[in-house]
């Protein structure tokens, strides 16, 4: 437990802040003192916030430098609704990763059946990653929402070893990320090979493991950079500008690394970029502003009035429709991004701009 003194300056300083809902809690706003991150403690125990983990930007290198292990496991890197589930006061509740408790993510952790993992190991906590009809994930015909659990904290911030994750998450029937294999640290040739296939296969990367869970790193392909590219320029003035500059970057080294064709990555690159940026443009000359639209289900009315409060200052939540389907609401909703909405359509306008 953080001392009472780390959370008391933390108040006072704004790195720390109240939160009220089903329980009253407070989470790190950022990083203080040595606490994590999304650090939530609520009803006397704490949430530990996810660590950041560290990423390479060349295989090789990048395993020989930042892995003495001689056994690394390869996971698949889930692009997904980051959420941390935990048991507070007997019931089950989802953090998302700024440390929020997360109305819809505990919904539906409640309905997955964790409870029996959570009765044999009351102290855990289930990090993982929800995809499909979520808030912030893109909506699915297939399936209502899933989640696959990365890793498991021991309740202290202490991870267990992947083989011992696998065998918990087998035991109580949960399903955790894809397994890509068991290799020697220093077989390049069957992670380059890996690599190759994961990026054939239009995934977003994977994450090597120490058989400790001492030592990670994660690596991503250049189908992922530039499908996050291709996603978001549209609503580039949204954006960190370091998160086109990452994507630029990393997959400029995966190219350069593997010999891939640069001239039909370039290609690729110049359609991510231009798609829908010049759709969002074209809607600007039509006095439309930019929009994302997704659809979730729910049971609970607060799960939505939780969303449209939580979902910041720059974007607008609409409602576009919903139904009732016996106990559930299923709910399609618009985010409209406010900045970029606002220059395309002032440039669109013909406002100017001195640089």
């Amino acid at each position: 437990m953080p001392d009472a003194r780390i959370i008391s300056e933390g108040l006072k300083r704004g790195k720390v802040e109240r939160q009220k809902g089903e329980f009253e809690y407070v989470r790190f706003r950022e990083s203080f003192r040595g606490i994590e991150r999304g650090t939530a403690i609520i009803d006397g125990r704490v949430v530990w916030g996810y660590p950041h983990i560290k990423r390479i930007f060349t295989l090789e290198r990048g395993v020989g430098r930042n892995i003495t292990a001689g056994t690394v496991y390869a996971e698949e890197k889930i692009d997904g609704f980051n959420v941390r589930m935990a048991l507070v006061d007997g019931r089950v509740c989802a953090f998302s990763r700024g440390g929020f408790l997360d109305m819809f993510a505990t919904e539906k952790a409640r309905e997955m059946g964790f409870e029996r993992f959570f009765r044999a190991n009351p102290d855990c906590v289930l990090c993982g990653e929800m995809i499909g009809n979520t808030p912030h994930t893109k909506p699915s015909d297939e399936y209502d929402v899933k989640l696959y659990v990365f890793d498991i904290d021991r309740g202290d911030g202490d991870y267990l070893p992947p083989p011992e994750r696998y065998a918990a998450l087998k035991r109580f029937g949960i399903e955790g990320v894809p397994v890509l294999g068991q290799f020697d640290s220093s077989d390049f040739q069957g992670l380059k090979k890996l690599a190759l296939a994961i990026n054939k296969g239009r995934k977003e990367g994977m994450v090597l493991k120490s058989a400790d869970r001492k030592e990670i790193v994660k690596y991503v392909t250049p189908w992922s950079d530039i499908e996050d590219i291709e996603r978001t320029s549209g609503i580039l003035f949204d954006m960190p500008i370091g998160f086109y500059y990452q994507r630029v970057l990393r997959s400029a080294f995966f190219i350069s690394d593997f010999g891939l064709d640069r001239d039909e990555y370039a290609k690729k690159l110049g359609r991510a970029f231009y798609g829908n940026l010049i759709g969002a443009i074209k809607n600007a000359g039509e006095g439309r502003g930019v929009e994302d639209e997704f659809e979730i289900s729910f049971k609970d009315p607060k799960v939505w009035d939780d969303i449209r409060r939580r979902m910041g200052r720059e974007v607008k939540v609409e409602e576009i429709w919903r139904k009732r389907d016996g106990a559930q609401t299923r709910l399609r909703f618009r985010k409209i991004y406010k900045k970029s909405s606002r220059m395309l359509l002032a440039f669109a306008d013909g406002k100017g701009m001195t640089d």
